[in-house]
């Protein structure tokens, strides 16, 4: 399953909702590889950023990579690179 920045955002949230992401972050101070792993419980938000104009979604999620803390996140679309 793949989201792009025309996906729907009814679709986005539908298609993460109680789905695991693998996530794809430069800025990770978990991971040193900067892959993160989410376990997606809702989906807030879909949008689009004043500053940069990408695409996110704001979801609460449980952070595999920390214990499973559940945390709300806010999340590029094109950072999800794995949907399971």
């Amino acid at each position: 399953m793949t989201l792009t920045y025309n996906t729907p955002s009814a679709k986005i949230a539908s298609d993460l909702v109680g789905k695991t992401v693998r996530y794809l972050s430069n800025k990770s101070k978990t991971t040193p590889s900067g892959v993160r792993v989410f376990k997606i419980e809702s989906v807030e938000n879909v949008d689009f950023a004043a500053k940069t104009g990408k695409r996110y979604v704001t979801v609460l999620a449980r952070d595999i990579d920390d214990g499973g803390t559940a945390k709300y996140r806010n999340l590029h679309i094109v950072g999800i690179d794995l949907i399971v």
